[in-house]
């Protein structure tokens, strides 16, 4: 609690939401074992077609509605 101020940091992040879905279907379908992998595969398939469409969707004038930033405090 009495942690000095000097100690944090403060970082400011900005994102794609749409390629950060994307990125994390893409990790957890590399990581799936051969025996889930035909019924799991079938639902990532399909949400990958949803978030392309969601993709779709927010591009051209949208575009900026897929970009997000946060602000965290990281204190040592």
């Amino acid at each position: 609690m009495g942690e000095e101020l000097s100690d944090s940091t403060v970082l400011d992040t900005e994102f794609d939401i749409v390629d950060e879905i994307m990125d994390t279907v893409k990790e957890i379908e590399g990581s799936l074992g051969s025996s889930e992998k035909e019924i799991v595969q079938e639902k990532i398939g399909y949400l990958k077609f949803l978030v392309n469409d969601l993709g779709d969707a927010l591009s051209g004038e949208y575009e900026n509605l897929r970009r997000r930033r946060f602000i965290t405090k990281k204190t040592k």
